[in-house]
């Protein structure tokens, strides 16, 4: 992620059309009869072996006394410590023990782990290109089909755990489980959003817009930012997966072959920030603004809108707690669907050289049950839960964890989870950040900005 943290009618009918996943417990129903025919047998022994690639999976081993070694950075250890204990009371013959490594050597360790002969069983990969290289991971293509995880979870937040040719986003699967994470949307000021009377979430961008000039006519500034550090780069995610759409998106961010962020959709989303730069929606001084001050400023009443994402409720929390709300963007039309940036803190991978294959894919399934996901909200992320596809519409009622419940629900049902361009590769997030500035001081013209961007992501392919 770009920083750091822990962590309308027509819209209703929208949705039917496209057709809603199934709430999460009756998916668990429905996974138990596929567990039983795609069992193998409780004599199976096929996820005991080192092989990378199983084709015969046995789903009947809850019942049989097993150990896993679940691999944990100590920024998560309490977390995956809940993940952990839930799974084992549901399976209390299959123990998990963490194996807790510092969160700046986890990266530089897990490799040679998996490499050794006292890999763990369970592991959250950085470089999941590397470890399918080596192969060091296991191609988890047959528990999905066991388990069918492709039925019961959005496809665009699997879509990160599938590897082929060396490309994410498309191909074998090599990291799994259920989907949470933080959920990046508008956050709210609920005394200013009162003032120019904002009673309901907006339902396209030119509702977003027709607020914002609201705001701008009463005085207040609409939006709170800061671009010293590009994080604005929030806001402009979100305007390209709302004009790009989120699989468009990521395609860049996973380098699908032939994708490309020069576009019209994508100019139209610099357009977009443009406008709302040139008619004054943000403080002046932006430029100038750190990510520190920018709390500051929205807690401090300053303005009404603040693309972020949900981990900072524990920073601004603090002194501003009950005084705000979110809701996630706004699909660019109207109807249309919803996008927005996470990341997945429920999906894991399996040690290609783990002697519990079939465990280890036993846990990742219970990651897709309400339990799991109970764990997630109450350690802060939004989750998939029980129901989450029957959902209500976002609004501004609730409280805040209702609220990013809810809007991490509507992108689910929208299959319009994406990342961020920045995570494209890091010259495109130094450069991009440089083309924020530029752009807020009117030095660049939208055309120019995104063939620049597209410009710098194609040559940093060629160079890796």
């Amino acid at each position: 992620m770009p920083e750091q943290h822990p962590t309308s009618p027509a819209r209703t009918a929208g949705r039917a059309r496209r057709g809603l996943r199934a709430p999460l417990a009756a998916v668990a129903a429905a996974s138990a009869l596929v567990t039983l025919a795609a069992c193998s047998g409780p004599g199976s022994d096929s996820g005991s072996s080192t092989d990378a690639t199983p084709t015969a999976v046995n789903t009947a081993v809850g019942d049989t006394p097993a150990t896993l070694t679940l691999f944990s950075a100590a920024g998560l250890e309490t977390y995956e410590q809940g993940l952990a204990d839930a799974f084992t009371a549901k399976y209390p013959k299959i123990k998990v023990k963490l194996r807790v490594e510092a969160d700046n050597n986890y990266n530089t360790v897990l490799p040679r782990l998996l490499a050794s002969d006292s890999t763990p069983d369970i592991v959250q990969p950085s470089d999941l290109l590397g470890g399918v290289k080596d192969n060091l991971l296991t191609n988890l293509d047959a528990y999905d089909k066991a388990y069918g995880w492709s039925d019961k979870v959005p496809a665009s937040a699997l879509a990160p755990g599938r590897v082929s040719d060396g490309v994410i986003g498309s191909g074998p699967l090599y990291q799994a489980g259920g989907s949470a994470g933080p959920l990046v949307g508008a956050f709210y000021n609920k005394e200013l959003a009162a003032k120019v009377g904002m009673k309901t979430v907006p339902a396209s961008v030119a509702e977003l817009e027709a607020v914002m000039a609201k705001a701008k006519k009463s005085g207040i500034t609409p939006i709170v930012a800061s671009n010293q550090d590009g994080l604005i780069g929030h806001l402009y995610s979100l305007l390209l997966g709302d004009y790009m759409g989120a699989d468009k998106l990521s395609d860049i961010v996973y380098h699908q072959p032939d994708a490309t962020l020069d576009t019209p959709a994508a100019v139209k989303a610099t357009e977009t920030l443009q406008k709302w730069i040139k008619a004054g929606y943000f403080a002046s001084d932006v430029n100038a603004l750190n990510q520190e001050a920018s709390y500051g400023q929205f807690t401090g009443g300053k303005g009404l809108f603040f693309f972020q994402g949900s981990w900072i409720t524990q920073t601004i929390d603090k002194n501003f707690k009950g005084k705000y709300g979110v809701f996630p963007m706004p699909p660019a039309e109207k109807g249309g669907k919803y996008a927005g940036m996470t990341s997945n803190t429920l999906a894991f991978s399996i040690a290609a050289k783990s002697k519990n294959k079939d465990a280890a894919g036993l846990f990742l399934d219970f990651l897709t049950t309400p339990e799991a996901a109970k764990v997630a909200v109450d350690n802060g992320y939004a989750a998939l839960t029980s129901g989450a596809s029957d959902a209500a519409e976002p609004s501004l009622s609730g409280t805040l964890t209702e609220q990013i419940q809810t809007g991490y629900a509507a992108i689910a049902a929208d299959n319009g989870f994406d990342s961020w361009l920045q995570n494209s590769a890091p010259a495109v997030n130094t450069k991009l950040n440089q083309q924020l500035q530029l752009l807020v001081s009117g030095k660049v013209e939208p055309a120019a900005m995104v063939k620049t961007l597209q410009s710098t992501y194609a040559d940093a392919l060629k160079s890796s």
